[in-house]
Protein backbone atom coordinates (compact mmCIF):
# COMPACT_ATOMS: atom_id res chain seq x y z
CA UNK A 1 0.00 0.00 0.00
CA UNK A 2 0.99 3.68 -0.84
CA UNK A 3 0.68 6.18 2.02
CA UNK A 4 -2.26 7.77 0.56
CA UNK A 5 -4.23 4.56 0.81
CA UNK A 6 -3.01 3.73 4.52
CA UNK A 7 -4.54 7.30 5.16
CA UNK A 8 -7.25 5.85 3.95
CA UNK A 9 -7.59 2.68 5.77
CA UNK A 10 -6.77 4.19 9.06
CA UNK A 11 -8.84 6.77 8.94
CA UNK A 12 -11.71 4.06 8.54
CA UNK A 13 -10.46 2.42 11.44
CA UNK A 14 -10.73 5.52 13.68
CA UNK A 15 -14.22 6.19 12.51
CA UNK A 16 -15.21 2.78 13.02
CA UNK A 17 -13.91 3.10 16.75
CA UNK A 18 -15.99 6.31 16.75
CA UNK A 19 -19.57 4.17 15.62
CA UNK A 20 -18.35 1.36 17.92
CA UNK A 21 -18.01 3.23 21.14
CA UNK A 22 -21.30 5.64 19.97
CA UNK A 23 -23.64 2.29 19.77
CA UNK A 24 -22.26 0.78 23.15
CA UNK A 25 -23.70 4.05 24.66
CA UNK A 26 -26.80 4.14 22.59
CA UNK A 27 -27.39 0.64 23.40
CA UNK A 28 -26.87 1.56 27.73
CA UNK A 29 -29.34 4.10 26.66
CA UNK A 30 -31.65 2.78 25.41
CA UNK A 31 -31.65 -0.05 28.58
CA UNK A 32 -31.79 2.90 31.21
CA UNK A 33 -34.78 4.18 29.05
CA UNK A 34 -36.88 1.20 29.74
CA UNK A 35 -36.60 1.99 33.66
CA UNK A 36 -39.67 4.61 33.85
CA UNK A 37 -38.21 6.93 36.29
CA UNK A 38 -35.15 7.54 34.49
CA UNK A 39 -37.37 7.66 30.98
CA UNK A 40 -39.49 10.38 32.44
CA UNK A 41 -36.66 12.65 33.29
CA UNK A 42 -34.49 12.23 30.16
CA UNK A 43 -37.68 13.32 28.41
CA UNK A 44 -37.86 16.62 30.66
CA UNK A 45 -34.02 16.97 29.90
CA UNK A 46 -34.35 16.69 25.56
CA UNK A 47 -37.16 18.71 25.97
CA UNK A 48 -35.16 21.53 28.34
CA UNK A 49 -32.25 21.32 25.80
CA UNK A 50 -34.34 22.11 22.70
CA UNK A 51 -35.70 25.05 24.74
CA UNK A 52 -32.23 26.30 25.46
CA UNK A 53 -31.25 26.10 21.90
CA UNK A 54 -33.83 27.99 20.94
CA UNK A 55 -33.25 30.73 23.84
CA UNK A 56 -31.04 33.97 22.81
CA UNK A 57 -31.34 35.55 25.97
CA UNK A 58 -28.35 35.23 28.42
CA UNK A 59 -30.44 36.15 31.35
CA UNK A 60 -32.93 33.59 30.78
CA UNK A 61 -31.04 30.68 29.51
CA UNK A 62 -29.10 30.96 32.93
CA UNK A 63 -31.96 29.42 34.63
CA UNK A 64 -32.04 26.82 31.83
CA UNK A 65 -28.97 25.44 32.22
CA UNK A 66 -29.15 25.45 36.24
CA UNK A 67 -32.45 23.43 36.11
CA UNK A 68 -30.59 21.27 33.19
CA UNK A 69 -28.05 20.47 36.02
CA UNK A 70 -30.40 19.52 38.84
CA UNK A 71 -32.09 17.27 36.44
CA UNK A 72 -28.73 15.44 34.94
CA UNK A 73 -28.15 14.91 38.70
CA UNK A 74 -31.29 13.08 39.43
CA UNK A 75 -31.10 11.07 36.39
CA UNK A 76 -27.48 9.99 37.61
CA UNK A 77 -28.63 9.00 40.48
CA UNK A 78 -31.49 6.85 38.91
CA UNK A 79 -28.93 5.64 37.00
CA UNK A 80 -26.95 4.72 40.14
CA UNK A 81 -29.89 2.90 41.90
CA UNK A 82 -31.04 0.55 39.02
CA UNK A 83 -26.85 -0.59 37.87
CA UNK A 84 -25.96 1.48 35.65
CA UNK A 85 -22.62 3.58 35.57
CA UNK A 86 -23.48 7.24 34.03
CA UNK A 87 -20.21 7.18 32.61
CA UNK A 88 -21.50 4.38 30.20
CA UNK A 89 -23.97 6.64 28.16
CA UNK A 90 -21.12 9.03 27.42
CA UNK A 91 -18.80 7.35 23.98
CA UNK A 92 -15.79 6.12 25.16
CA UNK A 93 -13.56 7.56 22.56
CA UNK A 94 -9.94 6.31 22.19
CA UNK A 95 -8.73 9.45 21.37
CA UNK A 96 -9.85 12.55 23.64
CA UNK A 97 -8.63 15.57 20.83
CA UNK A 98 -10.75 14.62 17.86
CA UNK A 99 -12.95 12.07 19.53
CA UNK A 100 -12.02 9.31 17.16
CA UNK A 101 -12.58 11.68 14.00
CA UNK A 102 -9.08 11.45 12.44
CA UNK A 103 -9.42 14.78 11.70
CA UNK A 104 -8.52 18.42 14.06
CA UNK A 105 -8.69 21.55 12.67
CA UNK A 106 -8.89 20.01 9.25
CA UNK A 107 -5.90 18.36 9.46
CA UNK A 108 -5.04 15.00 10.72
CA UNK A 109 -5.07 14.39 14.00
CA UNK A 110 -2.49 13.18 15.99
CA UNK A 111 -3.77 9.89 16.37
CA UNK A 112 -4.05 9.27 12.66
CA UNK A 113 -0.57 10.47 12.19
CA UNK A 114 0.52 8.00 14.75
CA UNK A 115 -1.63 5.10 12.92
CA UNK A 116 -0.12 5.83 9.79
CA UNK A 117 3.53 6.01 11.40
CA UNK A 118 3.03 2.83 12.38
CA UNK A 119 1.81 1.12 9.28
CA UNK A 120 4.54 2.69 7.51
CA UNK A 121 7.11 1.11 10.04
CA UNK A 122 5.88 -1.84 10.18
CA UNK A 123 5.84 -2.54 6.26
CA UNK A 124 9.56 -1.07 6.43
CA UNK A 125 11.07 -4.19 7.80
CA UNK A 126 11.71 -2.14 10.99
CA UNK A 127 11.25 -3.70 14.53
CA UNK A 128 11.32 -1.10 17.12
CA UNK A 129 11.79 -2.84 20.56
CA UNK A 130 12.61 -0.71 22.64
CA UNK A 131 13.32 -1.75 26.13
CA UNK A 132 14.19 1.28 28.21
CA UNK A 133 13.24 4.77 29.69
CA UNK A 134 14.51 7.80 31.05
CA UNK A 135 12.70 5.76 34.22
CA UNK A 136 15.71 3.39 34.17
CA UNK A 137 18.34 5.43 34.36
CA UNK A 138 20.68 4.94 37.62
CA UNK A 139 21.41 8.38 38.50
CA UNK A 140 24.77 6.15 40.84
CA UNK A 141 25.91 4.62 37.81
CA UNK A 142 26.07 7.68 35.50
CA UNK A 143 27.72 9.88 38.04
CA UNK A 144 30.29 7.25 38.08
CA UNK A 145 31.09 7.73 34.34
CA UNK A 146 32.36 11.80 33.41
CA UNK A 147 31.16 10.98 29.74
CA UNK A 148 28.29 9.22 30.41
CA UNK A 149 26.88 11.90 32.65
CA UNK A 150 28.37 14.66 29.78
CA UNK A 151 26.34 12.54 27.45
CA UNK A 152 23.13 12.04 29.81
CA UNK A 153 22.68 15.97 30.58
CA UNK A 154 22.91 16.40 26.83
CA UNK A 155 20.55 13.70 25.84
CA UNK A 156 18.09 15.25 28.07
CA UNK A 157 18.19 18.72 26.81
CA UNK A 158 17.85 17.62 23.20
CA UNK A 159 14.24 16.03 24.17
CA UNK A 160 13.55 18.73 25.98
CA UNK A 161 14.09 21.22 23.64
CA UNK A 162 13.62 18.74 20.27
CA UNK A 163 13.23 19.53 17.76
CA UNK A 164 15.18 22.82 18.49
CA UNK A 165 18.09 21.84 20.46
CA UNK A 166 21.53 24.20 19.38
CA UNK A 167 22.25 21.05 17.25
CA UNK A 168 20.12 18.67 14.95
CA UNK A 169 22.24 15.40 14.77
CA UNK A 170 24.57 13.52 17.51
CA UNK A 171 26.89 10.90 17.35
CA UNK A 172 27.72 8.79 19.54
CA UNK A 173 31.19 7.52 19.79
CA UNK A 174 32.64 4.73 21.83
CA UNK A 175 33.24 1.37 22.46
CA UNK A 176 30.31 -1.75 23.39
CA UNK A 177 28.35 -1.71 25.97
CA UNK A 178 29.05 1.72 27.36
CA UNK A 179 25.52 2.96 27.56
CA UNK A 180 25.11 4.78 23.95
CA UNK A 181 22.15 2.01 23.05
CA UNK A 182 20.44 2.55 26.26
CA UNK A 183 20.64 6.55 26.29
CA UNK A 184 19.63 6.31 22.72
CA UNK A 185 16.45 4.25 23.57
CA UNK A 186 15.68 6.50 26.48
CA UNK A 187 15.53 9.50 24.17
CA UNK A 188 13.40 7.36 21.08
CA UNK A 189 10.89 6.31 24.56
CA UNK A 190 10.43 9.99 26.00
CA UNK A 191 9.62 11.29 22.54
CA UNK A 192 7.39 8.81 21.35
CA UNK A 193 5.27 9.71 24.64
CA UNK A 194 4.95 12.57 23.42
CA UNK A 195 3.93 11.76 20.32
CA UNK A 196 6.90 13.04 18.08
CA UNK A 197 7.37 10.24 15.03
CA UNK A 198 10.71 8.45 15.65
CA UNK A 199 12.34 5.70 14.24
CA UNK A 200 14.71 3.69 15.64
CA UNK A 201 16.74 1.14 13.95
CA UNK A 202 20.11 -0.63 13.66
CA UNK A 203 22.20 0.40 10.45
CA UNK A 204 22.40 -3.67 9.48
CA UNK A 205 18.43 -3.44 9.09
CA UNK A 206 18.08 0.02 7.36
CA UNK A 207 20.97 -1.36 4.91
CA UNK A 208 18.64 -4.95 4.38
CA UNK A 209 15.37 -2.66 3.87
CA UNK A 210 17.33 -0.18 1.60
CA UNK A 211 18.07 -3.19 -0.41
CA UNK A 212 14.89 -5.01 -0.21
CA UNK A 213 13.06 -1.71 -1.03
CA UNK A 214 14.82 -1.89 -5.08
CA UNK A 215 13.28 -5.63 -5.75
CA UNK A 216 9.41 -4.28 -5.44
CA UNK A 217 7.45 -2.00 -7.22
CA UNK A 218 7.74 1.86 -6.83
CA UNK A 219 4.69 2.56 -4.80
CA UNK A 220 5.73 0.00 -2.28
CA UNK A 221 9.47 0.90 -2.45
CA UNK A 222 8.11 4.80 -1.73
CA UNK A 223 6.27 2.83 1.65
CA UNK A 224 9.35 0.90 2.61
CA UNK A 225 11.63 3.87 2.57
CA UNK A 226 9.19 6.79 3.66
CA UNK A 227 9.82 6.45 7.71
CA UNK A 228 13.85 6.93 7.30
CA UNK A 229 12.94 10.14 5.37
CA UNK A 230 10.25 12.10 6.53
CA UNK A 231 10.16 10.86 10.23
CA UNK A 232 11.30 13.69 12.95
CA UNK A 233 13.85 11.86 14.29
CA UNK A 234 15.62 8.71 12.95
CA UNK A 235 18.21 7.12 15.56
CA UNK A 236 20.53 4.96 13.92
CA UNK A 237 22.27 2.47 16.44
CA UNK A 238 25.25 0.52 15.45
CA UNK A 239 26.40 2.54 12.60
CA UNK A 240 29.17 0.39 11.26
CA UNK A 241 27.27 -3.31 11.97
CA UNK A 242 26.14 -3.10 8.58
CA UNK A 243 27.55 -5.18 5.56
CA UNK A 244 29.38 -3.20 3.24
CA UNK A 245 28.11 -4.07 -0.57
CA UNK A 246 29.64 -2.74 -3.31
CA UNK A 247 27.60 0.47 -4.56
CA UNK A 248 25.02 -0.38 -2.52
CA UNK A 249 26.06 0.06 0.96
CA UNK A 250 27.52 3.66 1.29
CA UNK A 251 25.49 4.91 -1.34
CA UNK A 252 22.31 4.12 0.71
CA UNK A 253 23.86 5.78 3.49
CA UNK A 254 24.36 8.66 2.11
CA UNK A 255 21.23 9.26 0.30
CA UNK A 256 19.54 8.82 3.75
CA UNK A 257 22.14 11.39 5.72
CA UNK A 258 22.21 13.71 2.65
CA UNK A 259 18.51 13.92 2.20
CA UNK A 260 17.56 14.39 5.60
CA UNK A 261 19.66 17.29 5.80
CA UNK A 262 18.28 19.04 2.77
CA UNK A 263 15.30 18.35 4.88
CA UNK A 264 16.24 19.77 7.78
CA UNK A 265 15.48 16.29 9.70
CA UNK A 266 17.67 15.43 12.43
CA UNK A 267 19.46 12.05 13.15
CA UNK A 268 20.97 10.34 16.01
CA UNK A 269 23.76 7.90 15.18
CA UNK A 270 25.64 5.34 17.20
CA UNK A 271 28.95 3.56 16.46
CA UNK A 272 31.37 1.62 17.98
CA UNK A 273 34.25 2.78 15.31
CA UNK A 274 36.54 5.23 16.14
CA UNK A 275 37.00 8.55 13.87
CA UNK A 276 39.84 6.79 11.63
CA UNK A 277 37.71 3.58 11.36
CA UNK A 278 34.74 5.83 9.78
CA UNK A 279 36.93 7.98 7.71
CA UNK A 280 38.19 4.51 6.47
CA UNK A 281 34.94 2.50 6.07
CA UNK A 282 32.49 5.38 4.70
CA UNK A 283 35.30 7.93 2.55
CA UNK A 284 34.86 11.63 2.42
CA UNK A 285 31.52 12.29 1.48
CA UNK A 286 29.81 10.73 4.01
CA UNK A 287 32.30 11.74 6.63
CA UNK A 288 31.82 15.07 5.73
CA UNK A 289 28.13 15.60 6.16
CA UNK A 290 28.30 13.03 9.34
CA UNK A 291 30.81 15.56 11.62
CA UNK A 292 29.49 18.48 9.75
CA UNK A 293 30.19 21.16 12.99
CA UNK A 294 27.44 23.22 11.87
CA UNK A 295 24.82 21.22 12.89
CA UNK A 296 26.31 17.93 14.39
CA UNK A 297 27.40 17.15 18.03
CA UNK A 298 30.03 14.30 18.24
CA UNK A 299 29.43 13.13 21.96
CA UNK A 300 32.45 10.29 23.02
CA UNK A 301 31.84 8.10 25.43
CA UNK A 302 34.54 5.93 27.48
CA UNK A 303 34.41 3.56 30.39
CA UNK A 304 34.20 0.20 31.26
CA UNK A 305 31.42 -2.26 30.06
CA UNK A 306 28.58 -1.92 31.93
CA UNK A 307 26.98 -4.73 30.55
CA UNK A 308 29.66 -6.78 32.53
CA UNK A 309 28.11 -5.19 35.71
CA UNK A 310 24.86 -6.58 35.78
Amino acid sequence: MNKNQIMRQELEKIKTNRLNAELKAKRVLLIARGEPEYNEIDTKIRQLKLKITKEDNPQKTAPLLKELQQLNNEANKVLVKIGIDPKLLIPRYNCKKCNDLGILNGKPCVCLQNAIQNVLITQSGITNHLKYSFDDCDEAIIKENKSLEKAYKIAKKYIDEFPKFQYQNLIFIGDVGVGKTFLLECMANELLKRSHYVVFSTAFDINKTMINAFNVSYNERETMLAPFFESELLIIDDLGSEPIIRNTTLSNLFTIINERQRLNLPTIISTNLNIEDIQERYGDRIMSRLFNKRICLAIPFTGKDLRMNK
